[in-house]
């Protein structure tokens, strides 16, 4: 067992999630990750998000593709623009669809191509379990070679090279696409983090 699903596996136990004795594989690490608070913690570290109980998809996913890769699987972490419209938000409150409303919301998603011996599969933990009473998509279940579905519809993907780091490839990808946008998308997911920590932790 590798030294991040190793400290996951102390730290769900000592949260309760997980049963004294149980051993947690990377299908566990998935449901666990998953279901961690959607809050942005004080760094996109893997061993900060474990100890803090909580990350976005940048977050979430930075630490799942580590843990992938400690146990020997192929794994790559995805970036993708998109945007945030009045259809796509229609499940959230009133604040933040008149965010919305005034004009589309630039971002960019992370998530994780991983290739199973069943074959090659996307990863996406964003939403807690607790967000589907909330509209969020959720993915309930990890089964290999059968894709998750994305939080978002992409417009544009781009795998993050091997060797770069991934959130230094995310804020170029942001200042490209977002542009003069990016305070006004920082406000916009910073709504959206503060409304998802209410109703799901």
């Amino acid at each position: 067992m590798g030294k991040l699903l190793s400290m996951l596996e102390v730290e769900s136990k000592k949260r309760g999630l997980a049963r004294s004795g149980q051993t947690v594989d990377a299908k566990a690490a998935f449901a666990l990750v998953r279901d961690m608070l959607y809050q942005r913690a004080s760094t996109r570290e893997p061993e900060a998000i474990i100890q803090e109980w909580r990350g976005t998809c940048s977050g979430k996913h930075y630490l799942l593709d580590q843990i992938f890769r400690e146990e020997g699987l192929e794994s790559r972490v995805i970036m993708c623009t998109h945007r945030f419209t009045e259809e796509a938000t229609a499940d959230l409150p009133p604040e933040l669809r008149e965010v919305v409303a005034r004009g589309p919301v630039p971002d960019v998603h992370t998530y994780i191509r991983l290739n199973t011996e069943a074959g090659c599969m996307t990863v996406d933990a964003t939403s807690p379990t607790k967000a589907a009473s909330l509209g969020m998509t959720v993915n309930s279940v990890f089964e290999s070679r059968n894709d998750m579905t994305l939080a978002c519809s992409p417009i544009e993907t781009y795998e993050v090279p091997e060797g770069r780091d991934p959130q230094e490839f995310k804020e170029e990808l942001i200042e490209i696409f977002c542009g003069s946008q990016t305070d006004h998308r920082d406000r916009f997911m910073n709504g959206l983090s503060e409304w998802l920590s209410k109703y799901t932790s």
